[in-house]
């Protein structure tokens, strides 16, 4: 099977007041296509940072990130997320707030 995501010696470290806070370290996997996974731990232990990594919504601090084979360093719009408070426009019905993606994009 294919592998459509592959995450190699990825870390990303944020700047804190006292110093650098290390946020996931060394972190290495991947998926296969039609494979199902879960990514779980305790509040704080780096798992929206991880999954922000993957859309590019972040920068990682090193490390490397394939999406379908290809590499990838930002934004992708091969992946989709949905952050743990959602961002609806209120005004706009849900199938209007489900387009409003392609609508920036002009799809």
């Amino acid at each position: 099977m294919e592998e459509i995501l592959k995450i190699k010696d990825v870390t990303k470290k944020y700047q804190a007041k006292n110093g650098e806070l290390e946020a996931i370290k060394n972190v290495s996997f991947s998926v296969k296509e039609g494979e199902f996974i879960s990514i779980i731990g305790p509040s704080g232990c780096g798992k929206s940072t991880l999954l922000s990594l993957i859309a590019g919504l972040e920068e990682k601090t090193s490390g490397k990130i394939w999406i379908e084979q290809e590499e990838t360093n930002g934004i992708s719009e091969k992946v989709g997320y949905m952050l743990q408070k959602d961002s609806l426009l209120e005004w706009r019905t849900i199938y209007d707030n489900v387009l409003f993606g392609l609508e920036i994009r002009r799809k």
